[in-house]
């Protein structure tokens, strides 16, 4: 009993060290993926465990070309929200090692419009969209400029899967043909928008 009792004291003993030994932060900040993505990250807990909520705008642009005899019109949209856990570990000062995971969706479409007004006039337009649901691992470093100041470098190898239509549309002389792909797909692995750079102020 007494040796149950001394073991116990022991691990609360153990505890209670550990949690004195954390210190609770928060981070809020920028991400860049890809040079042409970017977002908002916010985390939450102590200098060894943190939750991770970020979002990411996927390419969001708009284009239009007009001439006498064709007009063209492109848009672009989408966004990504991730959800994760990561832990932390100073390897030499002002810089840290993060593991975790994350669970994310991402939501992207595009339309391309092509208008040719010559003598027999013609359009056709094309809709794209992706669903995309996955789970990935984080693996990353930190550097700590001046202690609020943080500069991030993440990989996050993962499994994604995507389910999406493509929507095309042909219109001439008042006939409309319409076909319909099933873009579904899956990757493994390391994908183009795989690594991220952020910049955050940790109070």
């Amino acid at each position: 009993m007494r040796k149950s009792l001394l073991t116990l004291l022991c691990l609360s003993m153990s505890y209670f060290s550990i949690a004195q030994d954390t210190t609770k932060q928060k981070e809020i900040g920028l991400l860049f993926s890809n040079l042409d993505s970017f977002g908002l990250t916010f985390k939450m807990g102590t200098d060894r465990a943190m939750w991770r909520f970020n979002t990411l705008s996927l390419k969001n642009y708009q284009s239009k070309n007009e001439s006498d005899s064709i007009d063209s019109k492109d848009t672009s949209n989408g966004v990504s929200v991730q959800i994760g856990r990561e832990y932390r570990k100073e390897i030499v000062d002002n810089l840290e090692l993060r593991v975790g995971a994350d669970i994310s969706f991402s939501y992207s479409s595009s339309k391309h419009t092509f208008d040719n007004k010559r003598v027999d006039p013609f359009t056709r337009q094309t809709e794209i969209t992706h669903y995309t649901p996955g789970i990935n691992l984080v693996l990353g470093f930190n550097y700590v400029f001046k202690e609020s100041l943080v500069f991030g470098v993440e990989l996050l190898p993962g499994f994604t899967y995507s389910t999406g239509t493509q929507i095309l549309k042909d219109t001439w002389d008042g006939n409309v043909e319409k076909t319909e792909t099933d873009l579904s797909s899956y990757s493994v692995g390391l994908s183009n928008s795989a690594a991220r750079l952020s910049v955050s102020y940790r109070f």
